[in-house]
């Protein structure tokens, strides 16, 4: 699904069948944050491109971060689409993917709701085998891309390096400050 062709006449003719009015999609635009600044960037061409009134809510990561947390109606300052990224460890398994539940309010940001999303994550917890496991997991990617609680929109590996001289430093997929040493 995410690199088969892509075919922007049939989407602008799925949108226009499916009943859409114009009515305008709020993307929230951290420019302060390269990553999802240009998440929101290029999601704002494509979605103008097959026809939705798609709009940039630029701001500042904190105030995204804060505007997130908004159920209203874009109309009063409530939002239709929020970018950010996660690291491998952080979605790697049903238990800690938080972007892949459907639990309504208890959800990720955008409150997905899918029963049968949350009924396949509860499969996978009480699978008694790795096999059972990795089945119920396979159920679960395949019902997330039935429902859409997200979409990957990239994978990147952000490229560290520093001096020879600079010692202890913690070797993760996020940055660590301690622990590091000039000699």
């Amino acid at each position: 699904m995410l690199t088969g062709k892509r075919d922007l006449e049939k989407a602008k003719a799925l949108v226009k069948e499916s009943g859409y009015k114009g009515e305008k999609a709020i993307i929230l635009d951290a420019t302060d944050q390269p990553i999802v600044h240009s998440q929101a960037l290029v999601t704002a061409d494509l979605l103008r491109k097959i026809g939705i009134n798609a709009e940039l809510a630029a701001s500042d990561w904190g105030t995204v971060i804060t505007r997130r947390a908004s159920k209203e109606p874009v109309e009063k300052g409530g939002w239709s689409i929020l970018h950010t990224w996660f690291v491998g460890p952080d979605i790697v398994s049903p238990a800690l993917n938080s972007p892949l539940r459907g639990a309504g309010d208890k959800s990720w940001f955008g409150w997905p709701s899918d029963a049968k999303l949350e009924e396949l994550r509860d499969k996978w917890f009480d699978a008694p085998t790795l096999a059972d496991q990795k089945k119920a997991a396979a159920e679960l990617q395949a019902q997330g891309w039935k429902s859409i609680p997200y979409i990957p929109t990239a994978q990147f590996i952000i490229p560290t390096a520093y001096r020879s001289n600079i010692s202890g430093v913690i070797k993760s997929p996020v940055t660590f400050l301690w622990n590091v040493e000039k000699k």
